[in-house]
């Protein structure tokens, strides 16, 4: 049982790599409007990795540095809801093939980005239960409300004021600054909605993880 879920997990971990590799050749070798899907696809990548690497480290210093790099780049995965407004660039409306692929093209980077991080987020979990939360239910739903709104926060910082995850390593200090002028009623709005949304979707790709039991077992 072991050795099938070790070899399923390390098999998974190729069907997501050959999936981001082939998603990029697909936007970069085709004519499409949405070439920064590399770019957002690829952020999005990034925390899994880590995350993996999180999961199976045993050194306590290394474990925090991944920690933190992880929680720096999670928010890039679910950001990338907001490239649904990006439809306008091709219209609204579903109404020719032009329209039908590049709608395709947008919601497959949105979906494939949305799920590495939530992949990412289950391993960075479960790994938080069996080191620090145990089996204490409300450690764990708070760590999720915690990050729910820290990534809301985030997203609000990247898709209106244009701040990313590398500005934290270029401008620490300019960057904090901006974050710290912020503070309105806007962005509580925005950071409130995002932090349901991402508890809801959250929810839904829990459930769908659930396998039912069988009778008799």
């Amino acid at each position: 049982m072991n050795k099938q879920g070790g070899f399923f997990m390390v098999n998974k971990k190729w069907i997501y790599r050959l999936m981001v590799l082939l998603f990029f050749s697909l936007v970069y070798f085709t004519e499409n409007r949405y070439q920064f899907l590399i770019l957002n696809v690829g952020l999005a990548y990034i925390p899994l990795e880590i995350a993996w690497l999180y999961a199976k480290n045993k050194q306590k210093m290394v474990s925090i540095v991944l920690l933190i790099s992880w929680l720096l780049f999670y928010p890039n995965a679910f950001y990338m809801l907001t490239d649904f407004f990006h439809l306008s660039a091709v219209g609204m409306t579903i109404s020719s093939p032009d329209v039908y692929f590049h709608f395709s093209l947008l919601t497959a980077g949105i979906m494939l980005g949305v799920f590495m991080g939530f992949e990412s987020l289950t391993a960075v979990a479960t790994k938080l239960k069996e080191t620090i939360f145990g089996n204490n239910l409300l450690l764990l739903s708070g760590f999720y409300v915690i990050i729910s709104l820290l990534s809301a926060y985030a997203i609000y910082l990247g898709r209106f004021l244009r701040i990313h995850t590398v500005y934290l390593l270029t401008d620490f200090i300019g960057t904090m600054r901006t974050v710290a002028e912020t503070v309105d009623s806007e962005m509580i709005h925005f950071v409130g909605v995002f932090t349901l949304l991402h508890l809801f979707v959250l929810f839904l790709y829990q459930m769908a993880k659930i396998t039912p039991s069988k009778k008799g077992e």
